[in-house]
C-alpha cells in the first residue's frame, strides 16, 4: 500500500490518468493535488515531511508530552491561526536563536501572540497562553519588494511557516538567550458536523466581505466543502478586522461550534 512517501509515484499515475481523459496536468499540479488528497496543504510542506521522513501526514497533530520544551517566536501584531502558510520577518536577538534551535528540532517551533505591541522582550505574563506548533519552510533575507515597501526590515530575516494544531504555553521564557515555552498539545476532540451552520457561516461571510471590500484569496479552501466548524471558523477569523485580543480569543475557543458562534457574533450581519 502506498503511503506518503509515494508521493511523486502518485502524481505521475494521476497525470497518466488525467491523460487518457484528455484533462492535462503538469507535473507541479498533479503534486499540488496529491498534497491535498494525503491532508497536506501543498507540496511544499509534503516534500519536507518526506525529506524528514516523519510518518503519516495525517496526523500532524501529532501528541507530544506534556512539558515538552519547545523554542518559540512571540509575535507582535498578529494571531497565528491552525493550517495557514505564514511569512514572517524576524530581527530580534532571541527570535533568531529561537529559529536556530527549530533546525536541529524537526524544524518545529511554537508562534503565540503577544499581549502588547510595543514590548521588545517579552516575559511570561505578556504572551498569551494559547499558540500554534509550526514547521519552518524556507528562511532567507527579505526580498527586494519587501525591502522597497519596509526598509526597517533591513537586517531581519524573513521566514515562511507552515501552522499545524493548537498548543497550550505552560510556561515561557527567554532566559536561556532564545525564547522557549513549555507546551502541551491541546486535543481540540472529536469533530462535530453542522452542515446548515457552516453553509449559514460562508453566506454571511460572502456578504460581510462584500460589503467592506475585504479580500478572500484565490487558495482559500471553499468553506462549504468543510465538514469542521472550527476549522470555518478560524479561517473567516483571519480575514476579520478584529484586535489581536478578539481573535486571540477565537484561537483559545476550543469548542468548533463554540468558536464558529464566536467568530458569527462578530460578523453581526
Amino acid at each position: 500500500m502506498r503511503d506518503f512517501r509515494n508521493a511523486k509515484v502518485m502524481a505521475q499515475s494521476l497525470r497518466e490518468a488525467m491523460g487518457t481523459k484528455q484533462i492535462t496536468l503538469s507535473h507541479s499540479e498533479a503534486l499540488e493535488v496529491v498534497s491535498k488528497m494525503l491532508g497536506v496543504a501543498d507540496w511544499n510542506t509534503l516534500s519536507a515531511l518526506i525529506e524528514t521522513d516523519r510518518g503519516d501526514p495525517t496526523h500532524l497533530k501529532q501528541a507530544r508530552d506534556a512539558g515538552a520544551i519547545m523554542p518559540v517566536l512571540p509575535i507582535k501584531d498578529l494571531v497565528p491561526f491552525p493550517n495557514v502558510q505564514l511569512p514572517l520577518w524576524i530581527k530580534r536577538p532571541r527570535t533568531v536563536e529561537a529559529l536556530n534551535l527549530a533546525f536541529s528540532n524537526r524544524r518545529e517551533l511554537v508562534l503565540v501572540a503577544q499581549r502588547g505591541q510595543v514590548i521588545e522582550e517579552p516575559e511570561e505574563q505578556d504572551v498569551y497562553d494559547v499558540g500554534v506548533i509550526a514547521r519552518v519552510l524556507d528562511v532567507g533575507p527579505p526580498s527586494a519588494e519587501v525591502m522597497a515597501r519596509s526598509p526597517a526590515l533591513e537586517g531581519s530575516t524573513q521566514v515562511l511557516l507552515q501552522t499545524q494544531g493548537r498548543v497550550s504555553i505552560r510556561k515561557f521564557s527567554g532566559q536561556a538567550g532564545r525564547y522557549e515555552a513549555e507546551i502541551e498539545q491541546i486535543d481540540e476532540g472529536a469533530i462535530e458536523g453542522s452542515a446548515e451552520r457552516i453553509e449559514e457561516a460562508a453566506s454571511r461571510f460572502d456578504t460581510y466581505a462584500a460589503a467592506r471590500d475585504i479580500v478572500v484569496p484565490p487558495i482559500w479552501p471553499p468553506l462549504r466543502q468543510l465538514h469542521d466548524p472550527g476549522r470555518v471558523a478560524d479561517i473567516i477569523a483571519q480575514r476579520l478586522p478584529l484586535a489581536v485580543k478578539d481573535k486571540q480569543a477565537v484561537l483559545a475557543m476550543l469548542d468548533p461550534l463554540a468558536r464558529l458562534e464566536l467568530v458569527l457574533a462578530h460578523i453581526g450581519v
